[in-house]
């Protein structure tokens, strides 16, 4: 008994400061403390895009500012706001633990609980820096006592010793928190200890496994060990909330989902995911209370990146389905067909990227996009069919401008009231991460049978409205520079469809070694020749849209490519270094235990 409590995880001796005896030791006083502590997790910022326009750091968003990352342009000081922030979260994290002061006795499970919240978020924040600068020294206790030269001199723990402490502070949490339902998914859960181990282990393995032989592998890489790991947590999981339960369909969806297409896109575009247990751990927000984000109008007004001009790339375009389950040729000439583009498509593209019949937002009008050629003969017939037309917005003025044709339709907010912030949920970790872990795991581990393909990869085609297909070699998947079986294809290809736009592309193709789709790329767009249908959808009259077409800049085939001027030679990711940040130069004079990441 004595055990399972929290107090045990220190042996402290009496409390003499900072607040005196009393500080975190009553349920009020714990309760307030932890709920400061949410503040740093990932939010939607009252003035920015957030996590819609994050992937500008990877091939699924082409942005004018470009993630100065892929293009190697980073300095030996730039990840000193990331290693910072990091372990300021830390050490509050770590304040707890030490000033705890909750006997035994009288620690109920709402306590205990809380007390898993906060190894929960021990472990986010080392997984944030474990991904970011490889081996880092461990902050698993209170260190304030410790600040002197001579007190930091703590060496840097091996990511793969980092990455078992991870899931060791997870296992706590797993052990202490309450499941998703008695929060509702507002706070910390059971369930989503249980998927953050599953990312951990997986991107751990993964990493092992894919820098075995180069500048930023470990000593002794046990990749089996965490892909065993990852199906473990996930077994767990599956056992307290089955697929049936986790995923949000057409069946089940409480908001009125006319389709698969719509079931998906509800868990971006709604106010209250209490109800939905595929949103396991999500923020609210209340413009009434003044907890509100300006995500929603920003990507009704045609905004990909709130900081530049910016557009959905082509390539991630090229990533989904036809709605049968057989793959796309990108090839195919019927693709200079805008429309065609979408037509029969896997029904998540149309939800991420805005196609004809998609409505942006404005305080005025809720108009929808409509590809289609600009009439000229004087009849009020071509009158109405031109007003009906609104293309991408090639012409639109600084972020507002479109550079690929491709918007993202991914979160807008499909009520169109008029306000000018909005109060949209943030899902912060979602059902189908645990599925999509699992399928590659037991991939990597060489047993991805059907029964697991069936309830991980399978469910989340039927949830959107694809048919399954069994996988098949596709001579146009994505080049990471190494050969996959087919099903490794799909469930990297399934990754990419059902995350995209949330965060997780560059973290993919950083595990993956998958260098070969940055270096030297730099992206496409929509086709925009003469002899297309979006070329004709502007007014050939309109001198101000014949000059912003003009300027889009095209490769020789007629598909925009807008960063052809600015990175002739591509992106310029540097796999000997660009794979980890650079430790901060100033902590490594001050923890001389300190070494600098590969070739910085």
């Amino acid at each position: 008994m004595l055990a399972t409590g929290c107090t045990g995880f220190l042996d402290k001796g009496p409390l003499t400061s900072p607040s005196g005896e009393t500080f975190l030791s009553t349920e009020n006083q714990i309760f307030s403390y932890v709920n400061g502590l949410y503040m740093a997790l990932p939010s939607l910022s009252q003035y920015g895009s957030g996590v819609r326009a994050v992937e500008k750091n990877s091939d699924n968003i082409i942005s004018e500012k470009y993630n100065p990352r892929i293009n190697g342009e980073l300095t030996q000081f730039d990840g000193q706001t990331d290693w910072s922030s990091a372990y300021a979260a830390l050490r509050d994290v770590n304040f707890f633990f030490e000033y705890y002061q909750v006997s035994r006795d009288h620690e109920t499970d709402d306590m205990l609980s809380l007390c898993g919240e906060v190894y929960f978020l021990r472990a986010w924040w080392h997984f944030t820096l474990l991904k970011k600068f490889g081996n880092i020294p461990l902050m698993n206790a209170f260190l304030d006592e410790n600040a002197t030269v001579e007190g930091l001199q703590i060496p840097a723990t091996t990511r793969d010793e980092v990455a078992r402490f991870i899931l060791s502070d997870i296992d706590e949490a797993i052990r202490l928190l309450h499941r998703r339902e008695v929060y509702s998914g507002l706070r910390i859960s059971k369930e989503a200890a249980l998927i953050l181990a599953m990312n951990v282990a997986l991107y751990e393995g993964t990493w092992e496994r894919y820098h075995s032989s180069d500048e930023f592998s470990v000593s002794d890489p046990q990749p089996e060990w965490f892909f065993r790991k990852v199906m473990e947590y996930g077994d767990e999981l599956f056992g307290i909330m089955p697929v049936s339960q986790g995923l949000n369909t057409l069946e089940n969806d409480p908001f009125g989902a006319k389709n698969g297409g719509e079931a998906y896109a509800h868990m971006f575009n709604q106010k209250d995911y209490s109800a939905v247990p595929e949103a396991v751990f999500w923020k609210k927000y209340d413009v009434g209370r003044g907890v509100q984000h300006s995500l929603t109008v920003l990507l009704g007004s045609g905004i990909v990146d709130n900081e530049a001009a910016a557009g959905i790339t082509k390539s991630l375009v090229d990533n989904y389905l036809n709605e049968d389950g057989t793959f796309i040729c990108p090839y195919d000439p019927k693709f200079k067909d805008f429309n065609e583009t979408f037509s029969g498509r896997d029904p998540r593209l149309t939800e991420i990227v805005m196609s004809s019949g998609h409505k942006f937002r404005s305080t005025s009008i809720t108009k929808p996009m409509k590809v289609a050629a600009y009439r000229y003969d004087d009849t009020a017939e071509a009158e109405a069919h031109n007003s009906a037309i609104n293309p991408p917005r090639f012409n639109g003025d600084g972020n507002g401008r479109n550079l690929t044709g491709y918007h993202t339709a991914l979160g807008v907010d499909t009520t169109y009231v008029s306000s000018s912030f909005w109060d949209t949920g943030l899902v912060l970790i979602r059902y189908p991460e645990a599925l999509l872990a699992y399928a590659e795991a037991a991939e990597e581990l060489g047993i991805c049978t059907e029964e697991v393909l069936s309830k991980t990869i399978r469910a989340l085609r039927a949830r959107a409205g694809v048919a399954w297909k069994e996988p098949s070699a596709d001579p146009n998947f994505t080049d990471y520079g190494y050969p996959l079986t087919p099903n490794m294809q799909e469930i990297r290809r399934e990754r990419r469809s059902e995350l995209a736009l949330q965060g997780f592309r560059l973290d993919d193709i950083l595990r993956w070694r998958g260098h070969k789709v940055l270096t030297g790329q730099r992206g496409r767009g929509a086709y925009i020749g003469e002899d297309g249908v979006l070329f004709h959808s502007f007014d050939k009259n309109d001198q101000f849209a014949m000059e912003a077409l003009g300027n889009i800049p095209k490769d020789e085939e007629g598909w925009a490519d807008p960063l052809r001027d600015k990175l002739p030679s591509g992106y310029g990711f540097r796999p000997d270094r660009d794979y980890l940040l650079p430790v901060p130069p100033d902590d490594i004079a001050l923890d001389r235990e300190l070494k600098q990441n590969p070739n910085w």
